[in-house]
Protein backbone atom coordinates (compact mmCIF):
# COMPACT_ATOMS: atom_id res chain seq x y z
CA UNK A 1 0.00 0.00 0.00
CA UNK A 2 1.44 3.43 -0.60
CA UNK A 3 1.71 5.75 1.73
CA UNK A 4 3.28 8.72 0.22
CA UNK A 5 2.22 11.35 -1.98
CA UNK A 6 3.74 14.78 -3.91
CA UNK A 7 2.37 17.01 -6.50
CA UNK A 8 3.82 17.92 -9.79
CA UNK A 9 3.45 21.57 -11.37
CA UNK A 10 4.74 22.01 -14.81
CA UNK A 11 4.70 25.81 -15.68
CA UNK A 12 6.79 28.64 -17.14
CA UNK A 13 7.34 32.27 -16.90
CA UNK A 14 4.24 33.39 -18.39
CA UNK A 15 2.29 31.72 -15.62
CA UNK A 16 3.99 32.56 -13.24
CA UNK A 17 1.51 34.60 -11.40
CA UNK A 18 -0.86 32.00 -11.86
CA UNK A 19 1.54 29.49 -10.41
CA UNK A 20 2.38 31.55 -7.38
CA UNK A 21 -1.64 31.58 -6.74
CA UNK A 22 -1.60 27.54 -7.14
CA UNK A 23 1.14 27.89 -4.78
CA UNK A 24 -0.28 30.15 -2.26
CA UNK A 25 -3.63 28.12 -2.70
CA UNK A 26 -2.11 24.76 -1.79
CA UNK A 27 -0.20 26.22 1.06
CA UNK A 28 -3.37 27.51 2.35
CA UNK A 29 -5.59 24.46 2.09
CA UNK A 30 -3.43 21.14 1.08
CA UNK A 31 -1.95 18.75 3.91
CA UNK A 32 -0.42 15.36 3.93
CA UNK A 33 1.71 15.41 0.16
CA UNK A 34 5.71 15.07 0.83
CA UNK A 35 6.93 17.67 -1.51
CA UNK A 36 5.33 20.08 -4.17
CA UNK A 37 7.02 20.14 -7.30
CA UNK A 38 6.97 22.58 -9.59
CA UNK A 39 9.16 22.05 -13.42
CA UNK A 40 10.13 24.54 -15.39
CA UNK A 41 12.86 25.47 -18.17
CA UNK A 42 16.56 26.41 -17.07
CA UNK A 43 15.42 29.75 -19.26
CA UNK A 44 13.06 30.61 -16.32
CA UNK A 45 14.98 29.45 -13.21
CA UNK A 46 15.40 33.01 -11.82
CA UNK A 47 11.31 34.05 -12.20
CA UNK A 48 10.91 31.05 -9.81
CA UNK A 49 13.35 31.22 -7.56
CA UNK A 50 10.75 32.80 -4.65
CA UNK A 51 8.62 30.33 -4.84
CA UNK A 52 10.66 27.67 -3.24
CA UNK A 53 10.21 26.76 0.61
CA UNK A 54 10.44 24.44 3.05
CA UNK A 55 7.75 21.60 1.06
CA UNK A 56 8.40 22.81 -2.43
CA UNK A 57 11.12 22.46 -5.16
CA UNK A 58 11.89 24.60 -7.79
CA UNK A 59 13.49 21.77 -10.63
CA UNK A 60 15.19 22.56 -13.62
CA UNK A 61 14.43 20.59 -17.38
CA UNK A 62 17.91 19.97 -17.95
CA UNK A 63 18.19 17.97 -14.54
CA UNK A 64 15.48 15.91 -15.51
CA UNK A 65 16.09 16.07 -19.61
CA UNK A 66 18.86 15.69 -21.79
CA UNK A 67 19.36 19.47 -23.22
CA UNK A 68 17.74 20.75 -26.23
CA UNK A 69 18.30 24.17 -28.37
CA UNK A 70 16.37 26.93 -27.71
CA UNK A 71 14.74 28.38 -31.26
CA UNK A 72 13.52 31.48 -31.97
CA UNK A 73 9.41 32.18 -32.08
CA UNK A 74 7.70 31.29 -34.77
CA UNK A 75 3.54 32.92 -34.82
CA UNK A 76 4.60 33.30 -31.42
CA UNK A 77 5.22 30.16 -29.97
CA UNK A 78 9.00 29.09 -28.97
CA UNK A 79 10.08 25.46 -30.05
CA UNK A 80 13.07 23.44 -28.92
CA UNK A 81 15.14 21.08 -30.88
CA UNK A 82 17.86 18.60 -31.22
CA UNK A 83 19.52 16.07 -34.26
CA UNK A 84 17.90 13.41 -32.87
CA UNK A 85 14.29 14.52 -32.88
CA UNK A 86 13.69 15.51 -36.21
CA UNK A 87 10.87 18.17 -36.24
CA UNK A 88 11.22 20.77 -33.42
CA UNK A 89 8.85 20.73 -30.27
CA UNK A 90 7.21 23.27 -28.30
CA UNK A 91 6.46 24.08 -24.38
CA UNK A 92 3.62 22.11 -24.40
CA UNK A 93 5.29 18.91 -25.06
CA UNK A 94 8.34 19.42 -22.58
CA UNK A 95 5.64 19.89 -19.95
CA UNK A 96 3.88 17.19 -20.70
CA UNK A 97 7.67 15.23 -21.06
CA UNK A 98 8.92 17.32 -18.06
CA UNK A 99 5.52 15.46 -15.84
CA UNK A 100 6.45 12.14 -17.03
CA UNK A 101 10.39 12.58 -16.19
CA UNK A 102 9.79 14.21 -12.88
CA UNK A 103 7.39 11.30 -11.31
CA UNK A 104 10.49 9.18 -12.11
CA UNK A 105 13.05 10.84 -10.63
CA UNK A 106 11.20 11.55 -7.10
CA UNK A 107 10.61 8.97 -4.68
CA UNK A 108 6.91 9.43 -3.80
CA UNK A 109 4.95 6.61 -4.15
CA UNK A 110 1.98 8.20 -5.89
CA UNK A 111 1.70 12.05 -7.62
CA UNK A 112 -0.87 14.63 -8.59
CA UNK A 113 -0.11 16.47 -11.30
CA UNK A 114 -1.86 19.73 -11.38
CA UNK A 115 -1.34 22.35 -13.65
CA UNK A 116 -0.32 26.18 -13.26
CA UNK A 117 -3.69 27.38 -13.74
CA UNK A 118 -5.89 25.75 -10.96
CA UNK A 119 -6.61 26.72 -7.31
CA UNK A 120 -7.68 25.28 -4.10
CA UNK A 121 -10.41 26.07 -2.69
CA UNK A 122 -11.33 24.13 0.24
CA UNK A 123 -9.06 21.99 2.43
CA UNK A 124 -7.89 18.60 1.18
CA UNK A 125 -5.81 15.97 2.82
CA UNK A 126 -3.60 14.15 0.56
CA UNK A 127 -2.63 11.35 2.77
CA UNK A 128 -5.91 9.52 2.10
CA UNK A 129 -4.77 9.69 -1.32
CA UNK A 130 -1.79 8.28 -0.36
CA UNK A 131 -2.95 5.34 1.55
CA UNK A 132 -6.01 4.06 -0.37
CA UNK A 133 -5.77 0.71 -1.37
CA UNK A 134 -6.30 1.80 -5.61
CA UNK A 135 -5.46 4.86 -7.17
CA UNK A 136 -8.33 7.18 -8.11
CA UNK A 137 -7.94 7.33 -11.73
CA UNK A 138 -10.62 9.52 -13.55
CA UNK A 139 -12.44 8.19 -16.69
CA UNK A 140 -14.88 9.85 -18.68
CA UNK A 141 -15.98 6.27 -20.39
CA UNK A 142 -16.59 6.81 -24.29
CA UNK A 143 -15.64 10.49 -24.61
CA UNK A 144 -13.22 10.15 -27.72
CA UNK A 145 -15.02 10.14 -30.30
CA UNK A 146 -14.99 11.51 -34.10
CA UNK A 147 -16.76 14.39 -33.03
CA UNK A 148 -12.98 15.59 -30.81
CA UNK A 149 -10.36 14.92 -33.72
CA UNK A 150 -7.46 16.16 -31.61
CA UNK A 151 -8.28 13.49 -28.70
CA UNK A 152 -8.84 10.69 -31.47
CA UNK A 153 -5.17 11.40 -32.33
CA UNK A 154 -3.35 11.77 -29.24
CA UNK A 155 -5.79 8.77 -28.12
CA UNK A 156 -4.49 6.51 -30.96
CA UNK A 157 -1.17 7.67 -30.81
CA UNK A 158 -0.95 6.25 -26.83
CA UNK A 159 -2.04 3.06 -28.54
CA UNK A 160 0.73 2.83 -30.88
CA UNK A 161 3.51 4.03 -28.05
CA UNK A 162 2.45 2.04 -26.18
CA UNK A 163 3.03 -1.00 -28.75
CA UNK A 164 -0.50 -1.78 -28.65
CA UNK A 165 -3.92 -2.51 -31.36
CA UNK A 166 -5.92 0.64 -32.34
CA UNK A 167 -9.55 -0.32 -30.93
CA UNK A 168 -12.72 1.17 -32.54
CA UNK A 169 -14.09 4.13 -31.17
CA UNK A 170 -15.35 5.52 -28.96
CA UNK A 171 -12.56 5.52 -26.80
CA UNK A 172 -12.37 6.59 -22.71
CA UNK A 173 -10.93 9.70 -22.26
CA UNK A 174 -8.36 9.93 -19.06
CA UNK A 175 -7.72 13.88 -19.65
CA UNK A 176 -8.39 15.99 -16.60
CA UNK A 177 -7.48 18.63 -14.25
CA UNK A 178 -5.84 17.09 -11.62
CA UNK A 179 -4.73 13.47 -12.48
CA UNK A 180 -3.04 10.74 -9.77
CA UNK A 181 -0.33 8.86 -10.87
CA UNK A 182 1.28 5.75 -9.49
CA UNK A 183 5.06 5.69 -9.58
CA UNK A 184 5.48 2.02 -10.72
CA UNK A 185 2.55 2.51 -13.57
CA UNK A 186 4.65 5.10 -14.67
CA UNK A 187 7.86 3.40 -15.52
CA UNK A 188 6.11 0.40 -16.89
CA UNK A 189 4.20 3.37 -18.98
CA UNK A 190 8.11 4.42 -20.32
CA UNK A 191 9.50 1.00 -20.32
CA UNK A 192 6.92 -0.65 -22.93
CA UNK A 193 6.81 2.50 -24.94
CA UNK A 194 10.69 2.09 -25.04
CA UNK A 195 10.32 -0.99 -25.97
CA UNK A 196 8.01 -0.67 -29.14
CA UNK A 197 9.79 2.18 -30.51
CA UNK A 198 13.18 1.18 -29.45
CA UNK A 199 13.68 5.03 -28.34
CA UNK A 200 14.44 6.63 -25.32
CA UNK A 201 11.08 7.42 -23.95
CA UNK A 202 10.94 11.18 -24.48
CA UNK A 203 12.43 10.78 -27.88
CA UNK A 204 9.50 8.56 -28.92
CA UNK A 205 7.04 10.89 -27.48
CA UNK A 206 8.83 13.91 -28.96
CA UNK A 207 9.17 12.05 -32.89
CA UNK A 208 5.37 11.16 -32.53
CA UNK A 209 4.79 15.38 -31.73
CA UNK A 210 0.87 14.59 -31.31
CA UNK A 211 0.38 12.99 -27.86
CA UNK A 212 -1.28 13.40 -24.34
CA UNK A 213 0.28 12.30 -21.21
CA UNK A 214 -2.77 11.45 -19.59
CA UNK A 215 -4.15 9.38 -22.20
CA UNK A 216 -0.81 7.40 -22.77
CA UNK A 217 -1.00 6.53 -18.71
CA UNK A 218 -4.70 5.92 -18.74
CA UNK A 219 -4.24 3.74 -22.38
CA UNK A 220 -1.31 1.62 -20.62
CA UNK A 221 -3.54 0.86 -17.00
CA UNK A 222 -6.58 0.25 -19.10
CA UNK A 223 -4.79 -2.42 -21.11
CA UNK A 224 -2.75 -3.99 -18.39
CA UNK A 225 -4.51 -6.24 -15.72
CA UNK A 226 -1.85 -5.59 -13.07
CA UNK A 227 -1.88 -1.82 -13.19
CA UNK A 228 -5.60 -1.54 -13.56
CA UNK A 229 -5.98 -3.68 -10.53
CA UNK A 230 -3.89 -1.06 -8.68
CA UNK A 231 -6.43 1.51 -9.67
CA UNK A 232 -9.98 2.15 -9.16
CA UNK A 233 -12.04 4.50 -11.79
CA UNK A 234 -13.73 7.20 -11.03
CA UNK A 235 -16.35 9.54 -13.38
CA UNK A 236 -15.76 13.01 -11.16
CA UNK A 237 -12.76 15.37 -11.59
CA UNK A 238 -12.29 16.66 -8.26
CA UNK A 239 -11.93 20.01 -10.00
CA UNK A 240 -14.50 22.29 -11.63
CA UNK A 241 -13.03 23.90 -14.70
CA UNK A 242 -14.53 26.94 -16.48
CA UNK A 243 -13.73 26.34 -20.17
CA UNK A 244 -15.07 29.26 -21.95
CA UNK A 245 -17.20 32.48 -21.45
CA UNK A 246 -16.89 35.94 -20.29
CA UNK A 247 -14.66 36.86 -17.86
CA UNK A 248 -16.12 36.71 -14.18
CA UNK A 249 -15.86 39.11 -11.68
CA UNK A 250 -15.33 38.67 -7.92
CA UNK A 251 -19.16 37.57 -7.49
CA UNK A 252 -18.93 35.58 -10.44
CA UNK A 253 -15.66 33.48 -9.31
CA UNK A 254 -17.62 33.21 -5.76
CA UNK A 255 -21.03 31.95 -7.42
CA UNK A 256 -18.44 29.29 -9.39
CA UNK A 257 -16.64 28.23 -6.07
CA UNK A 258 -20.24 27.39 -4.64
CA UNK A 259 -21.09 25.40 -7.47
CA UNK A 260 -18.21 22.56 -5.99
CA UNK A 261 -19.42 19.43 -5.83
CA UNK A 262 -19.02 16.94 -2.83
CA UNK A 263 -15.30 15.86 -3.25
CA UNK A 264 -13.90 18.76 -5.43
CA UNK A 265 -12.19 21.05 -3.84
CA UNK A 266 -10.37 22.96 -6.84
CA UNK A 267 -11.58 25.16 -9.69
CA UNK A 268 -9.53 26.02 -13.06
CA UNK A 269 -10.91 29.04 -14.87
CA UNK A 270 -8.86 29.18 -18.29
CA UNK A 271 -6.75 31.93 -18.90
CA UNK A 272 -8.49 32.68 -22.44
CA UNK A 273 -11.84 33.85 -20.68
CA UNK A 274 -9.63 36.77 -19.25
CA UNK A 275 -10.81 36.44 -15.55
CA UNK A 276 -7.93 38.35 -13.79
CA UNK A 277 -5.63 36.25 -11.73
CA UNK A 278 -6.07 39.33 -8.80
CA UNK A 279 -10.22 38.84 -8.43
CA UNK A 280 -9.57 34.60 -8.85
CA UNK A 281 -7.10 35.32 -5.52
CA UNK A 282 -9.84 37.42 -3.94
CA UNK A 283 -12.42 35.07 -4.22
CA UNK A 284 -10.57 32.12 -2.73
CA UNK A 285 -8.49 32.98 -0.66
CA UNK A 286 -10.08 36.28 0.73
Amino acid sequence: MSSSISLITPSYRGDLDRCRLLCDSIDRYVTGYDVHYIVIGDEDADAFVGLEGESRRVIVSSSLLPSLWALPKWRGRRYWWAPHLRLPIYGWHLQQMRKIAMTLAQPSERVMCIDSDNCFCRPLDLSAMASTPKLAHHVAAGDINPTRPSHVRWWQNAHRLLGLSVPALPGDDFISQMVLWEQRAVATMVKRIEGASRLPWWQALARIRHFSEYLIYGVAVANDPELAQRHERVSQSPCLTYWEGPALDRGGVAAFIEGLAPGQTTIAIQSHTHTPIEVIREAALG
